[in-house]
């Protein structure tokens, strides 16, 4: 499995989306809570914490103050540092008596960080919640799995990122005990996205004319779900006191349909020829890098097509994907916007699929199927 289907990633648009975001009201929602975030400002991070500043609760962070040290300059912010080497770690300013209504662990996958700042903190909240993910599954073998499936067992890699979140769930079970609410999200995308996922489809559809649509329209897109939808669930887990654990996928969909979406977004006539993956695969662009989302392994059958039913049933409602990618767009567009490609993180994306080498293969595949 990619370990960039799991890479969160982070960058400051310029002002907060407070205004933007909109949070289902609740008669729990009338009870402000003191919330403790540890992180809180790297991408998911300021949506948990705008999310929660909108149902009128208290937010403290904990973080270096390193990253994006300028966001929520209102809010209280605890100092210290989180490391595998307990010699470097530095937690005293969570400790003491102080208590929280709930604590939200935002990101780390080692299991020895995640479990350091539970055994601190454990008894100083009645709600602790872990943003985990969906790579904690032991496979994907078949479509619509649901919470319940075996998750990966754990040989020790701290940075192994599927196996040590599986990990970091178990040992969160055995020291949080029925207190605590797990998240497995897919991709997440949307507000202050770095991640050339979405958009690079964005753009093709926006430059209109013909395209590549990869095998035939009917293998399953990357299933994903979008920040603000994950920072209003836990914030929903915290107002109505919601434990367990749930996925937060989106809707599985097909790279047709989803290229017909990428098409109403841009409101944009291309077309999408679409070409087996054993002629791109002649013409060396079969991968994922040229066709981002895009996995015909048939190990992975389930990935994109993984259940979020329980969190749709406890009153969750994910956005529609023309607002993620609008939200795309417009961080894409913004003043000093910086899109990566996770595995060079200091260098800026560029489609690998240009126009020019696009039209190449279209002009080859048209002459093979004449």
């Amino acid at each position: 499995m990619n370990r960039r289907h799991f890479i969160e990633k982070s960058f400051i648009a310029g002002g907060a989306a407070v205004a933007t975001l909109t949070l289902s009201r609740s008669a729990f929602a009338t009870i402000p809570r003191k919330i403790l975030v540890l992180g809180g400002t790297s991408f998911l991070g300021p949506a948990i914490v705008e999310a929660a500043l909108i149902g009128g609760h208290e937010v403290t962070l904990f973080n270096r103050g390193r990253t994006h040290p300028e966001l929520f300059p209102q809010l209280e912010k605890l100092r210290g540092f989180r490391a595998l080497d307990e010699r470097v770690q530095n937690l005293k300013s969570l400790e003491g008596r102080r208590r929280w209504d709930a604590i939200i662990d935002v990101w780390p996958c080692e299991p020895t960080l995640v479990a350091s700042a539970a055994t601190l903190l454990h008894d100083r909240t009645g709600h602790y919640l872990y943003v985990s993910s969906v790579g904690a599954y032991a496979s994907y073998d078949r479509p619509n799995m649901n919470e319940e499936a075996p998750t990966r067992a754990f040989d020790g890699n701290e940075e192994d990122y599927s196996p040590a979140k599986a990990e970091s769930e178990r040992r969160l079970k055995a020291i949080v005990g029925n207190r605590l609410t797990i998240v497995r999200p897919n991709a997440i995308h949307g507000t202050r996205d770095v991640s050339p996922d979405i958009l690079s489809w964005l753009l093709r559809a926006q430059r209109g004319g013909m395209h590549i649509g990869p095998g035939d329209g009917n293998d399953y897109a990357e299933e994903t779900v979008d920040v603000k939808d994950v920072a209003r669930f836990l914030v929903m887990s915290i107002e109505r006191q919601m434990m367990g654990t749930f996925n937060l996928t989106g809707h599985p969909t097909t790279f047709r349909d989803y290229l017909a979406s990428c098409n109403e977004v841009t409101d944009s006539d291309a077309q999408w020829i679409w070409i087996p993956k054993g002629f791109l695969v002649k013409q060396g662009i079969a991968d994922w890098n040229h066709f981002l989302g895009w996995n015909t392994d048939p190990s992975d059958w389930g990935f994109n097509q993984i259940s979020s039913q329980k969190a749709l049933d406890a009153g969750w409602r994910p956005r529609p994907f023309r607002e993620t990618a609008l939200d795309i767009l417009a961080y894409y567009r913004s003043p000093n916007s910086r899109i990566v490609d996770w595995r060079h993180p200091q260098i800026p994306w560029q489609d690998p699929l240009t126009p020019e080498k696009e039209q190449e293969v279209l002009s080859a595949w048209k002459s093979t199927s004449a």
